[in-house]
């Protein structure tokens, strides 16, 4: 194995370890927190227990990637969830139940998601409707 894939590796193993140490912290916040709070906080988010329990076991899923995919398109996030804040809660959810959370953190970090997402992204379809009313400079 030479160096770069030794680094590699490494850091992808680092990743991996932080991740699962956030889904553990999302994880224990929601538990130590009153039932009916638990469900208030995760109702905003758009998610019941059971959906957040199972969005937690999938690989990064305590990482926001729906702005950053967002803003990949051109889309000003904080602007959208200002204006569409429903729309946004479902895109929201549907990404932290997405399987393919490990392969978005990917594609965003090397810049490669405006070519490859619509081949994974469940959120594709309101991405490419978002970015199409999106003004360019």
């Amino acid at each position: 194995m030479g160096i770069s894939q030794t680094h590699g590796f490494w850091h992808s193993a680092v990743l991996t370890v932080r991740d699962w140490r956030r889904r553990r912290a999302a994880v224990n916040e929601i538990a130590a927190l009153a039932p009916a709070e638990g469900d208030r906080v995760l109702g905003e988010c758009g998610l019941s227990r059971p959906d957040f329990q199972r969005a937690m076991r999938h690989a990064f899923a305590s990482t926001i990637l729906l702005p950053e995919a967002m803003k990949a398109k051109g889309v000003d996030p904080i602007a959208f969830e200002r204006r569409q804040p429903e729309w946004n809660r479902d895109m929201r959810r549907t990404c932290m139940l997405c399987a393919q959370r490990s392969r978005c953190s990917a594609q965003l970090a090397t810049a490669e998601f405006n070519d490859t997402y619509q081949d994974f992204c469940p959120n594709s379809a309101s991405l490419d409707a978002l970015a199409a009313d999106t003004p360019r400079p």
